[in-house]
């Protein structure tokens, strides 16, 4: 209806511009000032939005330092690469050992007879032994070439851990059968039933075996001049709380690595950095959302905001104040080089923090994860802001819960516009067909005028 202009019936004024401009009149200032509260809302959530997201990453960093568990991981490292590989958990005791990789595990590899792949070698089934296990499996007539029994040992539902493939090389095509697990406790070995003889029995040699051609071995090395054999290349608990690895034979030109076990000092270094920076963002959003621009006399969103001004300044409390159970020489952050800028940014002196984590690693836990600890503490006070039930938290929701009222009230504003207009539009209507009726008894009236005889004197 807004689009059309034409001019009234019957007076010839621009009815539909009226209407627009009654109707534009009416919904103007309530359009502005859903405009403004929306606008007021928007930059709220996004500042509230990003203030969580700064805290959000400081709790992720404090998380990686809370808790004893962060300074009782441990560090692996060897003299010489490539042989073996370790991860230690915290139960591992801090030390070094002489390790000599003799043997690598591998797995059982059994191959039949020589045969054409195009051979069908006749109904049965197949018994396989892996270990102490075994299973059968159907073989169809219509499937018994040595691809048709490979496939279907690969997809028999009571497989104990075999795999089959088929090799071709200069003598033909062999059915290859090998274990899923290294180790001697998982060698392999086949036997048949076939409807007629010289069928599935072509894969087994004159003895009715397979052919060896990869031997089961088990893994070995010396530890510190001790011997451990093992099923796998994965070794648990040879040392206390350490799983080694076994990638390759030791050699005479290398005959022997170093295994070393430490407290994973480079990781809480890396996590100390990382939480300075995180506390960093946290300041300069805070910074950026409460600052207030003298000379354009303009606030950002977050200025004079009472949570916000209270959060900064219990983290500076937590940051300074002394901590319960810390010890010397590691009693507060400055000890560890964190230091505080004019502009309330932290600042790390690295060279000071490796020295400590060095000399002092324990007294560093201590202050930052002991049982009343600072990230504790700071994790702590971040969960009352932005936790589920956070001070920040339930501002934000109640931001949103506003939005979505104001956007309920636009859709009502919006109905009654359109009935509004639809009334305007009648009146205006109404108006021009009283017009209409005036000017035609207008007319009718000056008709009559001019059609009236003359009275005036005439000439005899």
């Amino acid at each position: 209806m807004g689009d059309l202009k034409l001019p009234g019936v019957g007076s010839g004024f621009p009815i539909q511009s009226f209407v627009d401009a009654t109707v534009n009149a009416e919904r103007a200032p309530k359009e502005q000032l859903f405009n403004k509260r929306e606008a007021d809302i928007s930059v709220k959530l996004s500042a509230y939005g990003s203030l969580t997201g700064a805290l959000d990453g400081f709790k992720t960093a404090l998380g990686k330092l809370e808790g004893n568990d962060a300074f009782q991981k441990r560090s692996t490292s060897f003299s010489e690469s490539g042989f073996v590989s370790a991860k230690a958990s915290k139960n591992a005791v801090a030390g070094s050992y002489t390790l000599v990789v003799n043997k690598l595990a591998q797995a059982h590899k059994a191959g039949s007879q020589a045969i054409d792949t195009t051979s069908k070698l006749g109904e049965g089934s197949l018994n396989i032994s892996v270990g102490d296990q075994s299973f059968s499996v159907a073989i169809a007539e219509g499937s018994s070439t040595l691809s048709g029994i490979a496939d279907a040992i690969n997809r028999a539902e009571n497989n104990k851990g075999v795999k089959a493939t088929v090799v071709t090389d200069d003598a033909g095509s062999r059915l290859v059968l090998f274990s899923e697990k290294t180790g001697t406790d998982h060698q392999i070995s086949l036997s048949v039933n076939e409807s007629s003889p010289g069928g599935l029995s072509q894969l087994l040699d004159a003895e009715g075996k397979l052919t060896e051609v990869q031997a089961a071995q088990n893994a070995e090395i010396t530890i510190d001049g001790a011997m451990v054999t093992s099923q796998s290349n994965e070794i648990k608990d040879a040392i206390a709380g350490v799983t080694l690895t076994l990638d390759k034979i030791n050699t005479t030109e290398k005959p022997d690595t170093r295994l070393t076990i430490g407290y994973d000092k480079k990781a809480v270094e890396t996590n100390i950095k990382s939480l300075v920076d995180a506390f960093n963002k946290v300041v300069n959003t805070v910074d950026s959302l409460t600052s207030y621009d003298a000379e354009a006399n303009k606030a950002s969103p977050l200025n004079g905001d009472t949570s916000t001004r209270n959060l900064m300044s219990q983290l500076r409390r937590m940051m300074s104040t002394p901590i319960e159970g810390a010890q010397a020489p590691v009693q507060t952050l400055a000890d560890l080089g964190i230091t505080t800028n004019k502009d309330g940014t932290l600042e790390l002196d690295s060279e000071q923090l490796q020295q400590q984590l060095s000399d002092n690693f324990e007294q560093v836990g201590a202050l930052l994860a002991g049982d009343k600890g600072l990230t504790g503490q700071l994790k702590g006070l971040t969960e009352e802001f932005v936790g589920k039930e956070g001070i920040l938290t339930q501002k934000g929701e109640s931001l949103a819960d506003q939005m979505k009222k104001l956007d309920k009230e636009k859709a009502s504003f919006s109905a009654y516009m359109e009935q509004y207009e639809a009334r305007v539009y009648k009146q205006f209507s109404a108006m021009d067909m009283v017009v209409a009726q005036m000017n035609q008894q207008l007319s009718s009236v000056i008709s009559a005028f001019e059609n009236m005889p003359s009275f005036g004197n005439s000439k005899k």
